[in-house]
C-alpha cells in the first residue's frame, strides 16, 4: 500500500482541486494538477499543427499523426513552488499559461482518451511519485494511476450545485455565462467521463465518498484531513 499518495477523484466542478491544494499544504504533500499533463501533451501537438498550418481541423489532423514516433520528443515535468502552486514544464519551457489557452482546452478531448497518451501521463506521475509525497486529483487516480494508494477519496456534488459554483466563479471574473447551459455542459462531461472506454470515471471500491452538495469547502477539507491523520 502506497502511503505517499493521496488520490482525490470525482466529476468536473466538484471542488477537487481546491480541496487537494489545501489538504496537501496542511499535511506536507505536494499538489499535482494531473490535467496539466494532458494539456501539455496537447500543447506539444497544437504547436506542430500551427506550424504546419494544415487546411483540415485539428481533430482530423491528429488522426494522421503517429503519436508513438513523436512521444519520445516529449518531456513533461512539474516544478513545485511554495503555497501549493506549481509550474508545468514542457521540454524545459514553462508552459503554465499556454496550456490554458482556449485552443488547447478544445483540442485536449482528442488526445486525453487515447491509451498511448494516458500511459505516457501515468508514467510521468509514477516518476513523480517515486520522488515526492503527492496529493493529486483527477478521474482515475485511485482506480488506474495509483490503485495502491492508501488514501482514496471520491468527491462529488449534484449537477445543480456544481453548475452554480462554476457560475459564481465566472461571474466574479466578469464572464457572461448562462446557468442552464453550464448545467447542460456538466451533464455532458459527466456522461463522457463515465462512458469512455479507457479509464472511465468511477469510484474505487476502497475510496471514501464525500458528497459536497451541502458542505462548505472547510468542512470537506477537515473531513479528509481527519481520515488521513487517523490512519
Amino acid at each position: 500500500m502506497n502511503q505517499n499518495i493521496v488520490a482525490i477523484d470525482g466529476p468536473a466542478g466538484s471542488g477537487k482541486s481546491t480541496v487537494a491544494r489545501e489538504v496537501g499544504a496542511q499535511i506536507g504533500y505536494s499538489y499535482v494538477d494531473t490535467g496539466s499533463y494532458y494539456r501539455a501533451f496537447t500543447l506539444f501537438f497544437h504547436k506542430i499543427y500551427k506550424k504546419e498550418n494544415p487546411t483540415i481541423p485539428f481533430s482530423e489532423w491528429i488522426k494522421n499523426k503517429n503519436l508513438e514516433n513523436e512521444i519520445s520528443k516529449i518531456s513533461i515535468q512539474t516544478e513545485f513552488l511554495s503555497g501549493g502552486t506549481n509550474k508545468t514544464i514542457l521540454n524545459s519551457e514553462d508552459v503554465s499559461e499556454e496550456i490554458r489557452l482556449p485552443e488547447v482546452t478544445e483540442e485536449i478531448k482528442y488526445l486525453a482518451p487515447l491509451r498511448i497518451v494516458r500511459d505516457f501521463v501515468n508514467q510521468c506521475l509514477h516518476d513523480l511519485g517515486d520522488k515526492y509525497k503527492l496529493i493529486m486529483d483527477g478521474r482515475d487516480i485511485g482506480t488506474e494511476v495509483f490503485p495502491d494508494a492508501k488514501f482514496k477519496f471520491f468527491v462529488t456534488a449534484s449537477i445543480d450545485t456544481r453548475a452554480e459554483r462554476r457560475f459564481q466563479e465566472l461571474v466574479e471574473k466578469g464572464v457572461n455565462v448562462d446557468l442552464d447551459q453550464l448545467k447542460e455542459d456538466i451533464a455532458k462531461r459527466d456522461k463522457s467521463d463515465m462512458e469512455r472506454k479507457i479509464a472511465p470515471l468511477r469510484m474505487a471500491d476502497d475510496a471514501i465518498l464525500i458528497d459536497t452538495t451541502q458542505l462548505s469547502k472547510n468542512v470537506v477539507i477537515n473531513m479528509i484531513l481527519s481520515k488521513i491523520l487517523q490512519s
